[in-house]
Parts: structure tokens; sequence; C-alpha cells
């Protein structure tokens, strides 16, 4: 049997290149010819599929996973005849490669012709569209060629849906064509269950019952759940297992120089819509990225962002390096130009203070007080050429107490980056680790870290790398003949002026 496969793709920064390379590697071994069309794709994955013999074409970003199915079907016209042409898109993660190629061999075994994996029951029963297979006997013919060729750009998803996905139902019962899915919503044993009024949507529903039998999971379901189902201990280690495999993407450029960039990381998804309603205060034209290992909570961003003119990308980390870690590899992943504002903040919660969520929001407000605040900050940098960095009022520290344990890691970085280790009753750090900081020196001090040396997290308090960068980077900066501020001050910083500073939040 001869089976053919068009794939529809969408991943410009590869975001899901680990994934992407498991389908085409699990695909090439059953299908015969197979084309790859892509609204985005780096140059990286499209090698990756040219190398596996697969043809790639690149679209516009318009009309959804249907209008590339058009486009895949008439170009797999002209390969070599086929019994059965696969239709699928990339919005699964693989947690089982066996299993998956299990259910693909039983959408080419069914003698039904045509074949969905999951049926959905919202709406009216239809096949679901990422993944089905039709026999020669329907994509041969004219009803099924002029459905094919009459996709046009719908103006949002659920018209998709309604035009594309059920009217492809539609079409195969005007056609005569029995269709039927491999896990059936209505003969499923899952059926036992309460059906919900809205009908059973499989890919979440049933998504535990999905990945046990045929080893996939939608990423919606796994990253968004926007019914806002239970995540069962599996799911929730597959959500994990998606964003450990998941590269890190080379995350967009603007073509337009912005006016600065925010850097966030976030653990805790209770603190996610605090942060979104303190970064609304950004002037149009930010551009924002966060980072976490929780797929929740970058879900959660996403939903809740609502500033168009403020761009926001999520970016999946591994728990490693606290908010440090993250915000170097972003640094990397930018490649800014210099004298770039840049402010960096984070969601910790300091669970070990009583304060510890004071201090945070404190030093938010202060680093984003408003709009106008903002702008402020930003234009001290355009007035102070050798402006390193800026931090809350007060956050600026030298009480030698605050060594702790990291003086010698923090001479020796000093020493690798080129500045002479200091007296050691010369430190001077921002605590808490948020502040603002230029581009050009922020990639001065990338260029000296060693991304190896930071520990596996272990709720540490003290000596750890990130701990040590916390504390090298203004004084590298400093040595090297940058000033340093805070908020509400024109003048310089130096430690001895602050010897006398204790922080409240412990």
């Amino acid at each position: 049997m001869r089976i053919n496969a068009v794939i529809a793709h969408f991943d410009p920064y590869s975001e899901k290149s680990a994934n992407w390379h498991n389908l085409l590697r699990t695909l090439r071994p059953v299908v015969s010819d197979a084309v790859v069309v892509s609204t985005g794709i780096s140059d990286r994955d499209s090698d990756f599929a040219k190398q596996l013999g697969y043809a790639v074409i690149q679209r516009g970003n318009v009309g959804y996973d249907f209008m590339s199915y058009s486009v895949g079907f008439d170009a797999i016209q002209g390969a070599g005849p086929a019994s059965k042409i696969l239709f699928c898109n990339d919005s699964f993660f693989i947690s089982n490669e066996s299993k998956f190629t299990n259910a693909l061999n039983l959408l080419f075994k069914s003698n039904d012709p045509a074949v969905f994996l999951t049926s959905s029951l919202q709406i009216t029963e239809h096949g679901q569209s990422y993944l089905f297979a039709v026999d020669r006997s329907v994509f041969s013919r004219r009803p099924f060629q002029q459905f094919m060729s009459s996709v046009r750009p719908q103006p949002t998803r659920l018209d998709v849906i309604y035009a594309y996905e059920i009217g492809l139902s539609s079409c195969l019962k005007d056609m005569g064509a029995d269709f039927s899915s491999i896990m059936d919503s209505n003969t499923s044993r899952l059926q036992r269950r309460v059906m919900p009024k809205r009908g059973i949507n499989p890919t979440h529903d049933y998504a535990d019952e999905v990945e046990l039998r045929y080893g996939i999971v939608k990423y919606e379901r796994l990253i968004k759940n926007p019914l806002s189902l239970s995540d069962s201990a599996r799911l929730k280690e597959i959500a994990q297992l998606a964003v450990t495999q998941q590269p890190v993407p080379a995350i967009k450029q603007e073509t337009i120089k912005p006016p600065l960039i925010v850097i966030c990381h976030c653990h805790y998804e209770e603190v996610v819509d605090e942060l979104i309603l303190i970064l609304d205060r950004l002037p149009d034209g930010s551009q924002v990225h966060v980072t976490s290992s929780s797929p929740s909570v970058l879900a959660s961003f996403k939903s809740g962002w609502r500033r168009s003119k403020v761009s926001l990308d999520v970016l999946a980390t591994e728990n490693k390096g606290r908010d440090v870690l993250p915000f170097l590899k972003v640094l990397a992943l930018l490649k800014l130009p210099d004298d770039i504002p840049i402010l960096k903040i984070h969601g910790k919660r300091s669970l070990y203070s009583p304060t510890g969520e004071k201090w945070r929001r404190d030093l938010l407000n202060e680093l984003i007080p408003s709009e106008a605040g903002v702008q402020k900050i930003v234009n001290e940098f355009g007035n102070s050429p050798k402006l390193a960095m800026i931090g809350a009022s007060g956050s600026y520290v030298s009480d030698l107490g605050y060594w702790g344990s990291n003086q010698a890691r923090v001479f020796k970085f000093m020493t690798s980056a080129g500045s002479n280790p200091p007296a050691s009753d010369d430190l001077g750090f921002y605590a808490g680790t948020m502040f603002w900081i230029r581009s050009q020196c922020a990639n001065e001090i990338l260029s000296n870290v060693d991304l190896d040396q930071f520990e596996t997290e272990d709720g540490q308090r003290d000596g750890t790398y990130g701990h040590v960068l916390e504390r090298a980077i203004p004084m590298t900066l400093r040595s090297q003949g940058w000033s340093l501020r805070e908020i509400g001050e024109d003048t310089e910083l130096f430690p001895h002026k602050v010897r006398h500073r204790k922080l409240t939040y412990f």
C-alpha cells in the first residue's frame, strides 16, 4: 500500500523542534511521498525535513491548517499514485513513538473511505482534522477535490472549524463516503462518564486515554487547557517533558529598535495576574519576554495578555538557575544592539521571609511605576552614556554581612572578566536581583558567564552561581568605569555611602 502525506506546520521560532523532528522521523518509514506546508519554519527545521526526503513549501501565515492542507493536496498530486493520503499537523506532542506508529497503522488499515484518529461531539459529530487519512475512492473524486480547492482564509479559528473541519465531515457524508474514527466518542468505554452539555472533545476530555492508546497529546490540552479540566499525574509529567525536550528557540526580532526590553522570569502561576497588571504600565513598542519551567504559567501569560502594542514572547526553560540563568539565556538569543534599556524582573515569592511578597511588590512598583515613570527611566539611560544600572530606591546594599559565602567566587568572576578584584569592603549590589541595565553592559557580563556553573535547584538561599552573579554584575561594571544609580536619585552609588543600610525584608 502506497501512502502519501500532507503535513501542516507552523513554528517559525523552533519552539517545538524536538517534537517536530520526532514526527517527521516517525512518519518517514510509513509514507512514500510527503510534503510539508509551513506558514513559518526555521531554516534548521526546514533543512531537517528536506534531509529526510520531505518536500517543503512555505506560504503566508493565513488560512490556518486547512489552507496548508489545500496547498499540500495540490502539490502531492504530482507524486506517485497512492492508495491513501494522510493529513496531519504539528499540534500534538508525541509521548510514545511506538504507540503513535501503531495509531498510524490503524488509520492505514481501516477499510473506511475516510478515517480520523478521533471524532468530536462538540457542535455536531465530526472528525478532528489534526490526523486523518482518506482513501483513493475519496481523494480522486471531484467533490473532495472541489472542497479542498474551495478553502479560503477565515477570520477566526471557530470559522475554520465550522467551514472546513465540520465541513469536511459534511462533504464526506454528501459523497456517501462513510467516515469513522479510531477512537469513537460514541462507543468508547469512557462514554460512561457524564457527557458535558458542550459535547465531548476527546483530545481534551479523554486526553489520558488518547495518550495511553496512541502516544500523543494535543499541545492545546497540555499548555492552555481551555476547558479547565483536571490534569492527571501523567499529563503533568508529559507537560514537563514537552518543555524539557523543547530546544531554545531563536526569539523573534523586531525590525524597529524597541524603546526597552523586559525579561521576566515567573515560577508561580498565582503571581501571573499581578505581573500582567504591572507590565500593563509599559509604553507602546516595548517588548516583553517571559520565561518559566511551567507550561501553565506561560499559557496564563498568553491568555491574559491584552496589550496589542506591547509584544509578548514566552520561552520555556528548565527549572535551574532561578531567575538569573533564564535572563542570560534570553539575552543570548536576543543579541541586542547597544544602548537599549533592559528591565530584569521576576515573580519570586521568597517564601522563607514573612514579608517576601511585599518585597517583590515594592521592587516591581518602583521599577515600573507608571508609563511616564518608565519613560523617565529610559530617558536617564539616553541622557547618561556611562549609566549602567538603575535599581529600586534602597535596594543597593553594601553591608559586609551580605557577602554570605559568595566572596571568593565573585572575585574569581571579576578576574575572569578582566577586572581587578576589589577590596573586601567594596561590596555593593542590588538586593532582590531586579534592576534596569543597559544592553551593552548586559552583553558584556554575558560574554564572561559560564552557564555550566549554575547548580541544580535544591532550595539554596546562598552560595549559588546566581547569588554570585547578583553581586558580581554591578561590581564588575562599576570597576570598569560604569555608574550605578537608584530610582529618584541623580547621584552615583558608592558602597561606602550605603554601608549602614539593612534590608527590612528578612
